[in-house]
């Protein structure tokens, strides 16, 4: 009876739990799955704006890479407006800085492609509580413009 009480403490001391393992950028890794709204703006070539609200799905993913050097690549969720879909832009070299218990980061003017359209804008992100957040403006080849919320867990 004793061994066993004995394995039973030992068990318990020796299980992880992914919540109390300490934080690092190397956490930040992975597929995050979420729900991203905003607003986009078409400009047609009179320079009429036409505003829509994003749609969010439920299934829009993000990914983040963390590279050697200490920096991320993310690619953006796709977004939805209506039936179209919008690829996310593939941005390299993101500063990030991880400071009591979460990690941000943040580019001005990023300049990248979707795989469709040249896109700029502005990011910013932070990974808190187990959780992805990302708030950025977007430029798609001149004749759109937004902005993006999302917010994710890890898939």
């Amino acid at each position: 009876m004793i061994w066993m009480m004995m394995m039973a403490v030992a068990f318990t001391a020796c299980s992880s739990d992914d919540e109390s393992a300490p934080l690092t950028l190397n956490s930040l890794a992975g597929d995050f799955i979420g729900e991203a709204t905003g607003t986009l703006v078409s400009i047609n070539e009179k320079g009429e704006e036409f505003s829509q609200d994003v749609t969010p799905q439920g299934t829009e993913t993000a990914k983040i890479t963390v590279n050697e050097d200490g920096t991320l690549t993310l690619r953006q969720p796709t977004f939805y407006v209506g039936k179209g879909a919008f690829p996310g832009a593939i941005i390299y070299k993101i500063p990030a800085t991880l400071t009591d218990n979460v990690i941000t980061f943040s580019i001005k003017d990023y300049g990248s492609m979707n795989g469709v359209y040249t896109v700029a804008g502005d990011l910013n992100g932070k990974y808190q509580d187990n959780r992805l957040i990302l708030d950025y403006t977007f430029k798609h080849a001149g004749s759109m413009v937004g902005t993006i919320h999302f917010e994710g867990i890890r898939k």
